[in-house]
C-alpha cells in the first residue's frame, strides 16, 4: 500500500513515499520550493516511476553488462530492461516495491523490504532497510543496510533529482566533484572498461563549473574511491547562484554517477504542475561503480552471509 511519511527537523523536512522508499521532496527552511523534483500524481510512484524520481535503486544501482551476472562460479541472467543491459534492479527492483514502515520519528523514518531468492534473477533473500533522518543543522542522512542468507550482490542509492531553483534547466548549476578519474561508456551507457584521467577533459570537475561546460549528455560514473569507507566524507557540491542555494554531498560511497537529465522527456508534471523536461534537473547517485560484477578491476559489490551492507549519505543544504 503507498503512503506518504512527512519528516521535519524544523530546519529541513522530506516527503517520502513507501513504494519505492521514494523522496518526493525536501524543503529548505526559508525557501518555498523544493530542491528536488518529485512527480505530483502520487500514483506515478506505484505505476512504475520509470524515471526514477527520488526512489531508492536495487538490488543493483546503474547497469550490469548484457544482464550477465556470475557469482561463485554459477551464473544468472538478470532482466535487460535498458537493452542491452539491465538496468537499477530490473523492472520490478527495490523502485517500485512496497516497503514497510519499521520505525517512524517526527524527524526520520525507516523503511524495510525482503527481496526473495531469484527476484528480477538474483540469488539469495535479502532484507534491506532504509533510513532517513533530517537534522537542525539542515542535513539529509540516507542509511541503507541490507544482509543475505547467501553469497550475492548487492549496491543501492537514492535517485535523487537536484534543481536547487525550484524550476527552469540546471544548465547554470554550478558542480565539483572530487574524483580524478572516470569511466568512459559505449553507446548502450556502459563502462567500456577503461578507467581515464579527467585532467584535460570536460569531465574535470576538481573545480566547481556549470553543467552547461560539462559533455552532454553526462551520464557518467566518476570514480572516488576504490572501496566503500566506514564514514561519509566530502566528494560533492552543487550549488546555484539564483536561488543561492548549495548542496553538499559526502558519502561512504566509492562512485557517484551523474546525470544532467537530458533523457526527461516532459511527460509528467513536477510538484508545481510543471513538465519535468530535458535537463530540469541533474542526479547525483552515490554507488558502486556500473558494472562491477563483470569487472574484477572495480571496487566488489558482494555481498556474504554474516556480513552488513552498510550504504551512510549526508546532503547538507545552506543559502549563500
Amino acid at each position: 500500500m503507498r503512503e506518504s511519511v512527512h519528516i521535519d527537523s524544523g530546519a529541513l523536512s522530506a516527503e517520502i513515499v513507501t513504494t519505492g522508499a521514494a523522496i518526493r521532496s525536501i524543503y529548505l527552511q526559508g525557501i518555498s520550493h523544493s530542491l528536488i523534483l518529485g512527480v505530483r500524481d502520487l500514483g506515478y510512484y506505484q505505476a512504475g516511476n520509470d524515471e526514477y524520481f527520488g526512489a531508492t535503486i536495487g538490488r543493483f544501482a546503474n547497469r550490469i553488462g548484457a544482464g550477465h551476472l556470475q557469482i561463485e562460479g554459477e551464473a544468472h541472467r538478470l532482466a535487460c530492461n535498458d537493452p542491452p543491459n539491465h538496468l537499477h534492479g530490473g523492472p520490478t527492483g527495490f523502485s517500485v516495491r512496497s516497503w514497510a514502515i519499521e520505525e517512524r520519528r517526527k524527524d526520520s523514518v525507516t523503511l524495510a523490504y525482503v527481496s526473495q531468492d531469484g527476484e528480477e534473477g538474483y540469488p539469495a533473500r535479502v532484507e534491506a532497510r532504509a533510513t532517513f533522518a533530517v537534522s537542525n543543522d539542515a542535513a539529509l542522512t540516507i542509511t541503507y543496510e541490507a544482509e543475505t542468507d547467501r553469497t550475492t550482490v548487492v549496491n543501492l542509492t537514492s535517485h535523487l533529482y537536484f534543481n536547487l531553483d525550484g524550476d527552469g534547466d540546471i544548465r547554470d548549476h554550478r558542480l565539483d566533484v572530487a574524483a580524478d578519474h572516470y569511466l568512459p561508456i559505449d553507446a548502450g551507457a556502459l563502462p567500456d572498461g577503461r578507467i581515464l584521467p579527467v585532467a584535460g577533459t570536460l569531465f574535470d570537475f576538481r573545480q566547481a563549473k556549470p553543467l552547461r561546460d560539462a559533455p552532454d549528455p553526462l551520464d557518467h560514473n566518476f570514480c572516488l574511491a576504490r572501496g566503500i569507507t566506514s564514514e561519509p566524507r566530502p566528494v560533492a557540491t552543487l550549488a546555484s547562484a539564483r536561488s543561492g542555494v548549495r548542496m553538499r554531498l559526502a558519502t561512504t560511497e566509492p562512485g557517484l554517477q551523474v546525470y544532467n537529465g537530458a533523457k526527461l522527456d516532459g511527460t509528467v508534471l513536477d510538484l508545481a504542475g510543471r513538465p519535468i523536461g530535458s535537463r530540469a534537473a541533474a542526479a547525483l547517485e552515490p554507488q558502486g561503480w556500473p558494472d562491477s560484477p563483470n569487472r574484477p578491476d572495480f571496487p566488489p559489490a558482494v555481498l556474504r552471509p554474516g556480513e552488513t551492507y552498510r550504504h551512510r549519505s549526508v546532503y547538507r543544504f545552506e543559502t549563500v
